[in-house]
């Protein structure tokens, strides 16, 4: 049996928190809801459209990620909160755009 990646099981549980339909009494007929009214979805959070990837750090390593995480969201003004896993992706964009050429996708929007 296959694993399920996390990004799976949090839709699964989310999917189980909303309201169930409800069902119309024999008596009722049943309306249609205005569209305004209409459930809005919410966006699958970004960080579960990743892949998961293990990766081991020294202490100092995790010390200094951990350090400029917090000081670059000390200084941003607005947008994404920026945190460790963030920073090793940037750093894997750079390492391969300049080993491969090749651009940074969250770049090309």
């Amino acid at each position: 049996m296959k694993r399920k990646r996390l990004a799976e099981l949090v839709r699964e549980e989310a999917g189980a928190l909303e309201a169930p339909p409800q069902e119309a009494s024999p008596k009722e007929e049943p309306q249609a809801p205005a569209p305004a009214e209409a459930p809005k979805e919410r966006p699958t959070p970004k960080y579960l459209t990743y892949v998961r990837k293990e990766c081991r750090l020294r202490p100092d390593q995790l010390d200094a990620l951990t350090a400029l995480a917090r000081k670059l969201n000390r200084e941003r003004k607005g947008g994404e909160r920026i945190t460790e896993n963030t920073l090793i992706r940037w750093a894997v964009d750079l390492l391969l755009a300049t080993k491969f050429g090749t651009p940074n996708p969250e770049e090309q929007g």
